[in-house]
C-alpha cells in the first residue's frame, strides 16, 4: 500500500537504532498509526527539522503491516501554532491522550479536524481549561463514549440547573440531595448544562467540569498513567 501527501500530525517520536525513529502519527484518513522513519535522525537528514509535533504535515508512506515506512514529508500550507508554556504543555497532554486512547487505524476525520483546530485555539492562554475540556468531550464522543449531560440517568428527567448530581461512570448524572464530597464527583446541574451547550464561563463551573472530566478520563485510562500530567504539578498546572 502506498499513501501520498496525507494530512497528519506527529503525536510522539522514539529513537530506533542509530539514525532512525518510530513516529506515532494521527492522520486524517488513516487514523492513528506508527511509521518507521529511516535515517531521519542522522546528521545528513533533510527531514529531522520538519518532523516535529504540532506542525501540520503532509506525509507519504508505503508498506503493509503494523509499521509502514515513511517515504516523504512536506509541510502543509498552514503555519504551525505558536505554543509556549501552558499552551505547549496542554498540547502535549492532548497528544498523549490520543496515543493512549485511540485504536490504531480507526479513522476519525472529525476528530482530526477538532484536534487541528484545538491546537490553534490553545494559543488563547486565558481559555486553556475550557479548550481542554471541550476537546476531551469531543474525543469521548468520537470514541463512542459520549457523556450524558442533560438527563438524570436513573429517572430520565431533565437535568435541572439548581440541583446537584453525582456522576457515575458509564451511567451518567444522578440527582443527589447534597453537594458534599462523595466517591463520585458531585456536579451542579448548571455546570452540566453549560458544558453540554459549550457555554462554560464561571470559574466555579470550569472547576466542576475539570473534576468531572478527570474522573471520566481516569476511568478510561485504567491503570495507565499520563506522563504529561507530571508537568502540570508545577505552578503552570492546567490539565
Amino acid at each position: 500500500m502506498q499513501v501520498n501527501a496525507e494530512p497528519a500530525y506527529i503525536l510522539h517520536k522514539r529513537p530506533y537504532r542509530e539514525t532512525s525513529q518510530i513516529l506515532e502519527v494521527f492522520s486524517r484518513n488513516h487514523g492513528r498509526l506508527s511509521l518507521m522513519s529511516k535515517g531521519s535522525r542522522g546528521p545528513r537528514s533533510r527531514t529531522s527539522g520538519v518532523l516535529q509535533s504540532f506542525r501540520p504535515l503532509l506525509l507519504s508512506w508505503y508498506g503493509r503491516g503494523e509499521m509502514p515506512s515513511l517515504r516523504g514529508v512536506d509541510t502543509a500550507d498552514a503555519r504551525p501554532p505558536e505554543l509556549r508554556g501552558k499552551s505547549l504543555m496542554s498540547a502535549m497532554y492532548l497528544n498523549e491522550l490520543l496515543v493512549i486512547l485511540l485504536h490504531r487505524n480507526d479513522v476519525h476525520e472529525t476528530l482530526f479536524t477538532d484536534y487541528h483546530e484545538t491546537l490553534y485555539t490553545l494559543q488563547q492562554t486565558s481559555r486553556l481549561e475550557v479548550i481542554l475540556r471541550n476537546f476531551e468531550k469531543k474525543l469521548l464522543e468520537q470514541m463512542g463514549f459520549g457523556l450524558n449531560l442533560v438527563s438524570d440517568a436513573d429517572s430520565g428527567e431533565p437535568v435541572l440547573a439548581e440541583r446537584h448530581y453525582a456522576y457515575h461512570f458509564e451511567h451518567g448524572p444522578v440527582w443527589c440531595r447534597t453537594n458534599q464530597p462523595m466517591p463520585n464527583p458531585v456536579i451542579s446541574g448548571s455546570s452540566l448544562l453549560a458544558f453540554n451547550t459549550g457555554t462554560l464561563e464561571t470559574p466555579h463551573s470550569v472547576a466542576e467540569i475539570k473534576k468531572l472530566m478527570r474522573y471520566i478520563i481516569n476511568n478510561h485510562l485504567g491503570s495507565r498513567k499520563l506522563k504529561s500530567r507530571e508537568l502540570f504539578r508545577s505552578p503552570l498546572r492546567t490539565a
